[in-house]
């Protein structure tokens, strides 16, 4: 894929499974048990400001330090998308939910 390397670590690889094993069961575990929607969108806003900010770091730099931005850029936006995800699965469900009623 990116095929970007730290010492013996991918770092797509370590990045997807971090997505998926830690931030879209956590976001599920708060959509169904917290009820304030501030404290469920926490994980949200957490990783939108990391993701902004490499973003605008990987447009203004001209060298390669741009091209690391970019990637740290679409790590934390994939890590935003598994919580985006754990949204959905949680409005899907509220909709089964509410017309089996």
């Amino acid at each position: 894929m990116f095929d970007a390397w730290m010492g013996n670590t991918e770092l797509t690889a370590a990045a997807l499974i971090v997505s998926v094993a830690v931030f879209l069961p956590l976001q599920l575990l708060l959509c169904f048990k917290v009820r304030s929607r501030v404290i469920r969108l926490l994980p949200v806003i957490v990783l939108a400001i990391p993701a902004f900010v490499f973003y605008c770091s990987a447009i203004m730099s001209t060298d390669w330090n741009g091209f690391g931005y970019a990637l740290l850029a679409i790590f934390t936006s994939f890590m935003l998308a598994m919580c985006g995800l754990g949204w959905g699965i949680w409005a899907i469900a509220k909709l089964v939910q509410k017309r089996s009623r």
